[in-house]
């Protein structure tokens, strides 16, 4: 059998193999980890420029007061293409502005007493922006206080000064009423209240042109009307009430009240009756009621 004789030095895979190993992975780990810093910190930069370029430059609201009047200012560095702005639940006002930066309103009525007014501003870039503010206006007062069942006296204030103010029955005229005197911070006016379901409106105008209006209704409640007069030595009692006749009453001198007419349903609007005299001094009161309780006394004397 031939043989064939290697007689060169055949390589070892101890120690020495083990390290290159080892040393090209390591330089291999070093490298990637260089690549992937680099990239993460990459990342991070330009994560970091895409949000500062982001950030969202927003309008400044002010609110502002002055007499009766409201005072918004409005800066933006963007420009300003739309404004809104209302009270309370009120309808929006809208104004259009051509990309302006600084803008100021400065006509905006408050109405009286407390009242929230919501302003929204839309940028150039289609952004919206929104405030409100709450407002104390204790301004134009409309006031109504009835008398005696028959009128009605209409009292209008405001610290600021009125111009003047209108008031109408229904759909009847109106009728204007003008400060009296130096005093132009109060109007006072009394009318009759016409009989039945009325509605009362009035309009009260400042001095800074702000207008406000109001409207009550009032029942007309009239009490009955009572005339007493001699027919030779009759006394004559006549009640007369639009509303029906409910009950009568009468006392002479010092006797005793005597009902002398009674209908709860009010079925008659007039009602006439006759008291014979002796000729002796006498002292009458009557008392008249309608159905709607309304009263109205009548006393008289020295009847011949």
């Amino acid at each position: 059998m031939n043989q064939i004789l290697y007689t060169g030095k055949s390589k070892s895979k101890g120690p020495a193999s083990i390290k290159s190993v080892v040393r090209f992975f390591s330089i291999s780990l070093i490298i990637l980890g260089i690549i992937f810093l680099g990239e993460g910190s990459y990342a991070l930069y330009t994560n970091y420029t895409i949000q500062e370029s982001q950030t969202e430059v927003v309008p400044t609201i002010k609110f502002e007061q002055e007499a009766n009047n409201a005072i918004v200012t409005i800066n933006h560095a963007v420009g300003v293409s739309i404004i809104k702005y209302h009270w309370n639940d009120d309808e929006d006002t809208i104004i259009q502005k051509n990309s302006e930066q600084s803008i100021i309103l400065d006509k905006i009525a408050i109405p009286s007493g407390i009242n929230t007014l919501y302003v929204s501003v839309t940028d150039d870039n289609n952004k919206i922006s929104s405030s409100s503010h709450e407002y104390t206006y204790d301004g134009i007062c409309i006031e109504f206080s009835v008398i005696d069942n028959t009128d009605i006296k209409i009292t209008v204030s405001d610290v600021t000064g009125l111009s003047y103010m209108t008031y109408k029955w229904n759909s009847e005229e109106e009728i204007t009423a003008y400060p009296n005197g130096e005093d132009n911070t109060i109007i006072e006016q009394t009318t009759a209240i016409p009989s039945g379901l009325n509605t009362l409106s009035i309009t009260a105008v400042n001095t800074s042109n702000f207008t406000l209006q109001d409207a009550k209704q009032i029942q007309g409640v009239y009490p009955p009307n009572i005339k007493l007069y001699l027919d030779g030595n009759d006394l004559i009692v006549a009640v007369t009430d639009e509303e029906g006749i409910s009950k009568i009453t009468q006392q002479l001198n010092n006797n005793p009240e005597e009902v002398t007419y009674s209908d709860e349903s009010g079925s008659k609007q007039e009602y006439t009756y006759r008291y014979s005299l002796d000729g002796s001094p006498v002292v009458v009161t009557i008392t008249a009621t309608d159905v709607e309780g309304s009263t109205k006394v009548y006393r008289g004397k020295n009847f011949d």
